[in-house]
C-alpha cells in the first residue's frame, strides 16, 4: 500500500481502530483462482548476454493492476550469465532470493547473495551477472515505480 495519512485501521496497532468503516469500504468479488492469478509477461527492457540466452535464463514482468509498482523477476543460470537493464525513470529496489552474483549500478559494482537488497536510483543502468556452477541459479526480484514523463506523455 502506498504511504498515506488516510488510513483506516482495524487492528494490529494501538492507534484508533475503525472496523465498521473499513468493512464498509471493502469490495468483494469472487472469481476462480485461475482468473485471479497474475500472469508473467516478457520484459522487453532487458538484454541477456549469450551465456544467459543459451542457458535458458529469463527476465519476466509481473505487472499488477495497480499504479504503485511492478516487479521484474530475473533468473540467470550458470556462471557469467548477464542481464543488462535499460534505465528507468523512477527508483527501484532489487532483492536476491537465490544464488550469487554481481550487481552493477552505473560504475559501482557489488557482490550479491541471497538476502541482499539494493536501492537503484532513477535513470541508472542496472547489470546483473551470475557467479557459480553450471547448475546454479541466480534469482532476483526488482520492484519499481512507473513514473510518467509529463513532457512527452511516456511511461517508463
Amino acid at each position: 500500500m502506498a504511504a498515506s495519512d488516510n488510513v483506516v485501521r482495524a487492528g494490529l496497532t494501538p492507534k484508533f481502530k475503525d472496523v465498521d468503516t473499513l468493512v464498509a469500504m471493502l469490495t468483494y468479488s469472487c472469481a476462480p483462482i485461475e482468473a485471479q492469478k497474475m500472469r508473467p509477461a516478457e520484459y522487453p527492457y532487458a538484454t541477456l548476454n549469450r551465456a544467459a540466452y543459451s542457458s535458458g535464463s529469463a527476465v519476466v514482468l509481473y505487472d499488477p493492476p495497480i499504479e504503485e509498482f511492478s516487479v521484474v523477476r530475473t533468473l540467470l543460470r550458470g556462471d557469467g550469465a548477464k542481464a543488462t537493464f535499460e534505465p528507468l525513470a523512477g527508483p527501484s529496489i532489487v532483492i536476491c532470493t537465490a544464488g550469487r552474483g554481481k550487481i552493477a549500478v552505473g560504475p559501482t559494482a557489488r557482490d550479491v547473495r541471497a538476502g541482499y537488497v539494493f536501492f537503484v536510483g532513477a535513470t541508472a543502468e542496472l547489470v546483473l551477472t551470475s557467479e557459480g556452477g553450471e547448475d546454479d541459479e541466480f534469482i532476483t526480484f526488482r520492484a519499481f515505480c512507473e513514473v510518467e514523463d509529463h513532457s512527452n506523455g511516456v511511461q517508463h
